[in-house]
């Protein structure tokens, strides 16, 4: 049975070969990103008949990278049996084209869902260009170079050396105060790099300083994998005019100029979803892009039937339409109503962008498209509006799904939730044929009733929820 191995830094390190020997192009399988991102993702890693596999929560439920090694085919057995052991799904991330491809003509991999965020697509550039940006099409990068050496001289771009640390932190604390993160996501890149900055060289990664004057304008820290340059931090202050495509071109020849490698191509990552950031990676010409797809192989999803409606009792349960979300916007950002749901938009690392009535819509269409979860709209009349919301998620790889209601706080107690949920739970069992449970905070008191109400029994807990069974009902 397969043994995953929580992060560590020695961890991490032990395992590096094996990615950069692979030649990663997906830069969520890059030593830096993992690094960078691993709070609270519950990383670790396993080597199995040298072979490696990465394993990383997302979306609060955990996946597997693609194998790394010598035996993939022999992993991938493994892997069905580890999931099927430990009651869970079997999810891949980071899964570029050609994996894609590959799990797609496995027979062992039965049913594969699938979906990309173009939000978290590489952007990959070439090499030779970045070096001097010759052509009409990088006249504005060579012009901002220009306005940089009419004020700053000649940029003066040198591979950092522990002694111009303290000048690099300087720098970042003058950088924070220029940048207020908007979000929980911008907040986690801004300690990751200041992680990073610590350990980069111990992971054989490279950082690199614009200097003016004896101080930092710009820094940057890459890695390399096989043909490629993974860019995994650029900052400058914006008081250097310039200083961005200076230091990123600076970077790219400093690289260029190390004997051991043979580079072609610059991943400088995703854009986040951010309009400015997109724009500008945009205006370096990528050219191409790596999407990175999401795997759910095996989910009950795929049984479910096209445009489905459950009507019962007082309560129609629908898919998703274009016009709830409006509701669906304001059901997932009341703070109070959605705090025994163990749930705060705030904290919710994947809205990146400025919040409308899109960014919680397009989650669920992603979530359901990937097969990880089957959401219902609960309406009180086929064509009303939407006044809560129905979810089965978390699907393991032995047939178990967990469901979870919400209702907006005006239709509370009037018996919706509990109609609702034992219909979605019958729903569940006998159309997408897996075994429905239940949880809730262990202080939540009104949807522990309603729970019981639907035809749950306990059956556990631990020290923050009380969990449900209904095999006793089946």
């Amino acid at each position: 049975m397969l043994t995953f191995e929580p992060f560590s830094l020695a961890a991490l390190q032990r395992v590096l070969p094996y990615i950069r020997e692979a030649g990663v192009s997906c830069s969520d399988l890059s030593g830096g990103a993992l690094y960078m991102w691993q709070e609270g993702t519950d990383l670790c890693f396993c080597e199995w008949n040298d072979t490696l596999v990465i394993r990383q929560d997302k979306g609060d439920q955990p996946a597997f990278s693609p194998s790394i090694g010598k035996d993939p085919d022999g992993m991938t057995d493994e892997l069905l049996k580890y999931v099927e052991s430990n009651h869970l799904p079997l999810r891949f991330f980071a899964v570029d084209g050609n994996a894609l491809e590959k799990i797609q003509n496995d027979r062992r991999l039965k049913d594969p869902m699938w979906s990309y965020d173009p939000r978290w697509s590489d952007y990959v550039y070439s090499f030779e260009e970045a070096k001097t940006f010759q052509g009409r099409k990088y006249s504005g990068q060579r012009n901002h170079i220009h306005q940089f050496e009419k004020q700053y001289g000649a940029p003066d771009v040198r591979f950092l050396k522990p002694e111009d640390l303290p000048a690099v932190w300087d720098m970042l604390s003058e950088y924070e105060a220029e940048h207020t993160p908007a979000n929980r996501l911008e907040r986690l890149e801004l300690e990751g790099t200041k992680k990073l900055l610590s350990v980069y060289g111990s992971l054989g990664l490279y950082a690199a300083g614009l200097f003016v004057d004896g101080k930092i304008a710009a820094f940057t820290v890459g890695e390399v994998s096989g043909d490629m340059l993974f860019i995994h931090v650029e900052k400058a202050l914006k008081r250097y005019r310039g200083a961005y495509p200076a230091m990123y071109s600076g970077f790219v020849r400093l690289m260029d100029a190390l004997p051991e490698y043979d580079l072609r191509l610059v991943n400088r990552e995703d854009d986040s979803g951010d309009p400015g950031l997109r724009t500008s990676k945009m205006q370096y010409h990528p050219i191409r892009k790596i999407d990175k797809y999401l795997v759910h192989v095996n989910s009950p999803a795929k049984r479910m039937p096209s445009s489905p409606e459950i009507a019962s009792g007082n309560v129609v349960l629908t898919p998703f339409r274009e016009n709830d979300k409006k509701e669906y916007r304001a059901l997932n950002t009341d703070v109070q109503n959605n705090l025994y749901w163990g749930y705060d938009y705030r904290e919710d690392a994947s809205i990146t962008g400025p919040i409308d009535e899109d960014t919680f819509y397009n989650e669920a269409m992603f979530d359901m498209r990937v097969g990880d979860s089957v959401n219902f709209a609960i309406r009180l009349n086929p064509q009303g509006e939407m006044i809560g919301e129905a979810i089965l998620w978390n699907f393991t790889s032995d047939r178990y799904a967990e469901l979870g209601c919400r209702i907006f706080p005006q239709y509370h107690g009037l018996g919706y939730g509990k109609t609702a949920f034992r219909a979605v739970a019958d729903f569940a069992e006998r159309t997408l044929r897996v075994n429905v449970y239940a949880r809730c905070l262990n202080e939540n008191v009104p949807s522990r009733r309603m729970i019981e109400a639907s035809g749950f029994q306990p059956c556990c807990a631990d020290g923050n929820y009380q969990y449900f069974s209904r095999k006793a009902e089946r």
